[in-house]
């Protein structure tokens, strides 16, 4: 134990000799003890250990007013169960069954009188060492203890805004979102070939932050499978001869419920559009549920092309019906030829895997003619169309 540490420890003697108070306060701050305070009349101990609060009690046993054993056993019961106040009991009484009594009433150690002084510095230490201990020890608890609450707290605030969060994406399923759609024309040709289906929200952000955090709550299902029901509703007003294009992420694809739905109605003129927003963990899986969906009669479509290595990856694993340029790709194409080398490249290579290319994103005339010029056969964006409800649809403009 520091000195710097004794000095600021308060300790209080106890005894009705006023000799034996002053003998040891003495004693107690030769050695360093700062605090020394002395009481000789036992009823002033309580009120006096009220107003210091000694980290150590010296206790003579026999008293007049209150004897020793008495006053024991009223500290005890008035010191609180996470408080601890050590006393050590200096007694001229030597018999066993005293200091028995005096321990079963809450004394800590005891000393017999004439006291050894250097054993009463002794335990005096030990006492206070074990003394500051507990209050360090009460003190981490209650750090511990707030530190809990906090986590406590936190977490419940975090499970409160889970279960929010997932009502709000499960009502946005069941009744929250609606289906535009954008028209896919052949470019040559200016006729419309297709629509792709897309979600919008009626309450703030995007698409892409409602889809993302479903998924993260793990209601990425559920939520694709509300748009892709919202959109196949409305597959009978697109014209016979025209096809739906419905975005679905690998991860939910891999769903048999998915499937089930897909393959129940009109999958002649389904696309399904892979979107790509996460690493493919099995692409044998992926592949098995591509080719048992064509099995049916759906076609696979997959975006992002030229975006980069992992698109091209996506591309060459899956043998998609129709790969769709990124629309990165697309902008300002007419005046980027290394774009435009990567464009018909991915024409070329669409040629010979018997896919069908179509561009993102076309925003200028520009733009548009030259993918007509490099024998891109499909298109779309907001040149050509925006999307919007069907009953909104006007026709392409070129």
């Amino acid at each position: 134990m520091r000195d710097s540490v004794l000095a600021q420890c308060c300790i209080l003697v106890v005894d009705d000799d006023e000799a034996n108070v002053l003998l040891m306060k003495r004693v107690l701050e030769s050695a360093g003890y700062g605090r020394v305070e002395g009481v000789t009349d036992a009823r002033n101990v309580q009120r006096t250990i009220e107003s210091l609060a000694p980290d150590l009690v010296l206790l003579d046993m026999h008293m007049p007013h209150i004897g020793g054993l008495s006053l024991l056993r009223e500290l005890h019961e008035q010191t609180p169960s996470s408080e601890f106040l050590p006393v050590l009991v200096l007694t001229a009484d030597a018999r066993r069954e005293t200091l028995k009594e005096a321990l079963a009433a809450g004394a800590n150690d005891y000393l017999t009188k004439p006291v050894d002084l250097d054993e009463v510095l002794l335990r005096v230490r030990n006492l206070l060492a074990i003394r500051l201990s507990h209050e360090s020890l009460k003190s981490s608890n209650a750090a511990l203890a707030s530190m809990l609450r906090q986590r406590n707290r936190s977490e419940s605030r975090q499970a409160e805004h889970r279960r929010d969060r997932v009502s709000a994406i499960r009502a946005v399923a069941e009744h929250g979102l609606t289906m535009v759609f954008q028209p896919i024309v052949e470019l040559a040709l200016e006729e419309v070939v297709g629509f792709e289906a897309l979600a919008r929200f009626e309450a703030n952000a995007s698409p892409e932050a409602w889809f993302a955090e479903a998924e993260s709550f793990g209601l990425g299902v559920e939520l694709e499978m509300a748009a892709i029901e919202a959109a196949l509703d409305q597959l009978d007003h697109i014209g016979s001869g025209l096809f739906m294009a419905v975005n679905l992420s690998p991860a939910v694809m891999l769903d048999h419920r998915v499937h089930e739905l897909l393959c129940s109605r009109g999958q002649r003129r389904l696309v399904v559009e892979l979107t790509e927003h996460k690493p493919v963990e099995n692409y044998e899986e992926l592949q098995a549920a591509c080719a048992k969906l064509r099995g049916e009669g759906l076609r696979i479509a997959v975006d992002d092309a030229g975006a980069g290595y992992s698109s091209l990856h996506h591309i060459l694993k899956l043998s998609p019906d129709i790969i769709k340029l990124d629309i990165k790709l697309t902008r300002d194409i007419d005046r980027d030829p290394v774009k435009r080398a990567l464009a018909t490249a991915l024409v070329q290579f669409a040629e010979e895997s018997h896919a069908t290319v179509s561009a993102e994103g076309i925003e200028t005339m520009a733009e548009l003619e030259t993918l007509r010029a490099l024998s891109v056969p499909w298109g779309q964006g907001y040149h050509i169309g925006r999307p919007a409800p069907l009953a909104l649809r006007a026709a392409p403009v070129f």
